[in-house]
C-alpha cells in the first residue's frame, strides 16, 4: 500500500515477533527514490480497523480495544485535532464531559485527574467487524503486533520493564478518537481507536521494517491472568 503523500509503503507479511508465532504483521519501507521520511509524534499513521463501539468485547478478546482514559495527559483525537484530556475539558473549550469517565477538577475548573466511571452503562469497547474487506489505510493498523512483549519476557512482565521496552521497540500507539454527542454537544463520546505515532520518527529503511504497536501492560496482565500467552 503506497502512501505517495509521505513517501512510504506499508506492507503486510509474516511477523517476526514472538519467534515468528505472531501471525501477520505490519511493515513499512521507503518508496522508491525517497531517501528519508521524518514524521512527528501524534501523527495519525493509519486507521485501526472497521468496526464499532459495543457494550462488551468480542468473545476471543483479540483485537478489541477498551475505552478507558486514566490520565489528564492522555491524548485523544477530537474534531481532527490531537488534544490532551486536560486541554479538551479546559474551561471555555465547549466540552465538559467525556462519556464513561469521572473527572476531578481544581477550584478553577481545570482537570486534575480522570478515571473510568464503573457505573457507566454505555459502549466501552471498540470491536472490529468480522468482515474487514480489503486492507486499506483505514483498517491496516490491526495488523501491527506489540514488539515489546516478546523482548520483555512474555505475558506478565513487570510494568517498568514493559514500558521501557515499548518506548524502545514500538513506533505506534492506539489513540482514541472522540466525537461530539449529537444529543449532548458538551459531551465527547468514543468512536474508534487510531494507530498513531508515539514519538518523532525518521524512516531511512528501503527494506521492510516491522512496525510495533503498544498494547499496554494492562492488556498483557489480563492475558496472563486468563492463562493465555502470545499475541492477539
Amino acid at each position: 500500500m503506497e502512501l505517495p503523500e509521505v513517501g512510504l509503503v506499508l506492507e503486510v507479511a509474516d511477523s517476526l515477533a514472538g519467534g515468528g508465532g505472531a501471525g501477520r504483521g505490519l511493515f513499512v519501507r521507503l518508496a522508491e527514490g525517497v531517501d528519508s521520511v521524518t514524521l512527528p509524534a501524534g501523527v495519525a499513521f493509519c486507521g485501526y480497523a472497521a468496526g464499532g463501539m459495543e457494550l462488551a468485547g468480542d468473545s476471543e478478546g483479540g483485537k478489541t480495544v477498551g475505552f478507558a482514559l486514566r490520565s489528564a495527559d492522555t491524548s485523544v483525537f477530537f474534531e481532527q485535532q490531537l488534544w490532551s484530556v486536560a486541554d479538551l475539558l479546559a474551561p471555555g473549550s465547549g466540552v465538559r464531559h467525556i462519556a464513561g469517565h469521572e473527572v476531578e477538577r481544581d477550584a478553577g475548573g481545570r482537570v486534575q485527574a480522570i478515571s473510568p466511571d464503573p457505573d457507566w452503562g454505555g459502549a466501552r469497547y471498540f470491536v472490529p467487524s468480522r468482515e474487514q474487506g480489503d486492507l486499506s489505510i483505514m483498517n491496516i493498523g490491526q495488523m501491527s503486533n506489540d514488539l515489546a512483549m516478546s523482548l520483555a519476557g512474555g505475558a506478565g512482565a513487570g510494568d517498568s520493564q514493559y514500558s521501557a521496552e515499548s518506548r524502545s521497540r514500538n513506533v505506534l500507539v492506539l489513540v482514541q478518537r472522540l466525537e461530539r454527542d449529537p444529543d449532548r454537544p458538551s459531551v465527547a463520546r468514543p468512536s474508534r481507536p487510531v494507530s498513531t505515532l508515539a514519538a518523532d520518527v525518521t524512516f531511512r529503511n528501503s527494506a521492510p521494517m516491522e512496525l510495533g504497536c503498544e498494547y499496554g501492560e494492562r492488556y498483557w496482565s489480563r492475558r496472563a491472568e486468563a492463562g493465555e500467552d502470545g499475541f492477539s
